[in-house]
């Protein structure tokens, strides 16, 4: 996915998803909030110093473009959207 300077995507959290991400391009904040206890992580990357980084299940996520220019980050998925049942929730982190 994309986002450009000052953009905030996610926002959400899953049951069961668990996503991997890579910035390949820019710099980026990712947050994750535990919906159950409220504890905060925060993990700072740029495509200079790469790092997978791993949201789980129960943990809501945000991503935010920290840069000045495009931010560009690979995302993988344990599992395929399924239309029928969404894994996907939407909350403030």
């Amino acid at each position: 996915f994309t986002a450009h300077p000052g953009v905030i995507r996610g926002s959400h959290y899953h049951h069961s998803k668990s996503e991997k991400f890579l910035v390949i391009q820019g710099d980026a904040l990712f947050k994750f909030r535990n919906i159950i206890n409220n504890k905060v992580i925060e993990i700072r990357t740029c495509k200079d110093n790469p790092e997978i980084v791993n949201s789980i299940p129960g943990w809501a996520h945000t991503i935010k473009n920290i840069g000045e220019d495009q931010l560009i980050v690979l995302l993988w998925a344990n599992e395929l959207f399924n239309e029928n049942k969404p894994d996907t929730f939407s909350i403030k982190t």
